[in-house]
Parts: structure tokens; C-alpha cells; sequence
């Protein structure tokens, strides 16, 4: 039987918070780090939304008590069934990562009569520095659109009927030891965003994805504070007028767990 520590999962949730909250974010868990209801109910209670990548966590977080407005969707593949289920919740944002999911979208969205909030995952060819198979912000990773076509991406999807881009997102992959690739992501989002509003787009949300690493086994390894992220995302992107969104997975729960056998 898997246990977790309720104490753990909240001082946790608390130092990451505390650590952000002059930024004013919306915390959603990636729920992809542990899909424990009850990890997930009991930070929910804290406060947090959730950032699900299928309709089985959607539902799981759902059944948490999370509410739709604090839900983003993201991941590859969505299924037009996913994207009516996650429509129909009524989630604050859909992260979409290709041209033809905007197409299968926006049929979506006008079969349900609702418009769909949008936000264009940029893949911002990063290297995060990261194990090979956890990557997922350089331009051979299948993650997002490259960050030099999300301009015309943008203006693509604001064309389309039932649509409403609101956001840039970006996730350059997980256990990240280091700030230099988040300042460098960052900042390419700071520019595209400027480039965006120019062109008239409401950029409205900014989604950082998450990705800070936490110390494995019992190797001595220095991984930066959730206060050090922060100071970051401030001298980055905090002063362009976005609701933030910060996802946080392993962070919260990697160490908050035991196996009892």
C-alpha cells in the first residue's frame, strides 16, 4: 500500500506559495506527478487547480473538487470526446499544441455552441538540461509549437469560429536543476507576447508550465528554491499585465509518499 503524508503534501504546497504569492498565481498540480485522489483533494483544499493531460485525470480532479476554473488541459493527442468533456467543464484554458488540434477545437467548440479558451503552447527550443526523455522544450521535442511559427499560429486560430486565444503556455520539461533554461524560456515568452499584442491579440494568460527538480536518493544535489524560481518569473515576465499560471508537479509530491510492504 502506497501512504502519504498529509503534513508533507501541505508544507510543501505552502513553501511554493509563499514564494509566489506577490505574483498572484493560479497553482495548478500536474496531476501527471501522482493522480491520487486524495493527494490531489487534499491540494485542492489548499487552494490549488490541477493541470491534466487526459480525460481520465480530468474527471479524477473533477471527483477532487476542483473546480473548472481552475482546471488547464494540456497534453498531445486530445481526443474530440476529451476536448467536449473539458468544454463542457467549463476549464480555464485549453493548451493546444498543433494547428490541427486547433482545427479539431474549433469543429468542437461550435458543435457545443461555446467558445473555447485557448492558449498556444510554444515550444521555445530550450535545452533544459534535463534526462533525454523528460525534455520537452527543444525544437526536436513533439511538444508544442516552435516558437518562431507561434506568431502566424496565433493569428490562424484567431480566425477561427469558436476560438478565443487568451494565453501563451510553455513547458520545457521536468527535473530541471538549474534557472538558466527557465530565464532563457521565459523571455522568449516575454517577446512573443509583446509581438502578439502588437497585433492586436488579447494575451491574457501566461502559463509557465513547471519542471523545478527536487533532490533524488542520497546524493548530495543542489536544486534551486521555489524562491529562487520566483525571483525569476518576476524579473521575466511579472510586470506584462498576464494572470500567471504555474504548474508544479514533483515539487509537491515527490518526496511525500512511502511504500509499505
Amino acid at each position: 500500500v502506497y501512504v502519504y503524508s498529509t503534513a508533507t503534501l501541505e508544507r510543501h504546497y505552502r513553501v511554493f506559495h509563499e514564494a509566489v504569492a506577490d505574483l498572484e498565481p493560479l497553482i495548478c498540480y500536474a496531476v501527471k506527478a501522482n493522480g491520487n485522489i486524495a493527494v490531489v483533494q487534499t491540494l485542492a483544499d489548499l487552494g490549488a487547480g490541477a493541470d491534466v493531460v487526459s480525460g481520465g485525470e480530468l474527471e479524477a480532479v473533477l471527483s477532487a473538487g476542483v473546480p473548472g476554473e481552475k482546471i488547464v488541459f494540456s497534453g498531445i493527442g486530445k481526443t474530440a470526446e476529451e476536448m467536449a468533456a473539458a468544454l463542457r467543464a467549463g476549464v480555464l484554458q485549453i493548451n493546444v499544441e498543433s494547428d490541427p488540434e486547433l482545427m479539431a477545437l474549433s469543429e468542437v467548440a461550435q458543435s457545443l455552441g461555446i467558445e473555447a479558451p485557448v492558449a498556444i503552447r510554444v515550444n521555445p527550443d530550450v535545452d533544459a538540461f534535463t534526462h533525454d526523455k523528460i525534455t520537452t522544450g527543444r525544437r526536436e521535442n513533439k511538444f508544442g509549437i516552435e516558437w518562431t511559427a507561434a506568431h502566424a499560429a496565433c493569428s490562424r486560430a484567431a480566425t477561427l469560429p469558436g476560438i478565443d486565444v487568451c494565453g501563451v503556455a510553455c513547458h520545457i520539461g521536468s527535473q530541471l536543476t538549474t534557472l538558466a533554461p527557465f530565464r532563457e524560456a521565459f523571455r522568449r515568452l516575454r517577446d512573443l507576447v509583446a509581438i502578439l499584442r502588437a497585433d492586436g491579440h488579447r494575451i491574457r494568460t501566461l502559463d509557465l508550465g513547471g519542471g523545478l527538480g527536487i533532490p533524488h536518493g542520497d546524493e548530495p544535489q543542489t536544486v534551486p528554491s521555489p524562491a529562487a524560481y520566483a525571483e525569476v518569473v518576476r524579473e521575466t515576465v511579472a510586470d506584462l499585465g498576464c494572470r500567471l499560471i504555474l504548474e508544479p508537479g514533483r515539487l509537491l509530491v515527490g518526496n511525500a509518499g512511502v511504500l509499505v510492504t
